[in-house]
């Protein structure tokens, strides 16, 4: 399992102002603005690229799947996993969320 310290210790380092400015956007073009100038190229296509294997490892598409299509290391997908599975329910809540919105 996951330690509750390392789920959660991350909050204490980021400003309330930081989450009252990601709940304040309100539309997807607001959102692509302040990611855009917010991160990098880089941090977008990791955040991507994280969301994707998510999806795809609930989907029951197996590590070695993902790894050839994604180029992804069996370390990062498994890591990702581990969060899928141990962590504070954000991939499962919004996998569902997404699954809700296409039917």
């Amino acid at each position: 399992m996951i330690p509750d310290e390392e789920k959660n210790a991350i909050w204490s380092e980021i400003s309330p102002d930081l989450i009252k400015a990601f709940l304040s956007l309100k539309n997807e073009e607001e959102l692509k603005a302040f990611f855009r100038d917010l991160m990098s190229e880089r941090d977008l296509r990791e955040l991507q690229m994280r969301w994707d294997v998510a999806k795809k490892l609930d989907a029951g598409i197996s590590f070695s799947q993902i790894s050839e299509e994604s180029g992804q290391s069996p370390v990062t997908i498994t890591k990702i996993n581990r969060w899928l599975i141990e962590g504070c329910g954000g991939y499962k809540m919004m996998i569902e969320r997404m699954k809700g919105e296409q039917k």
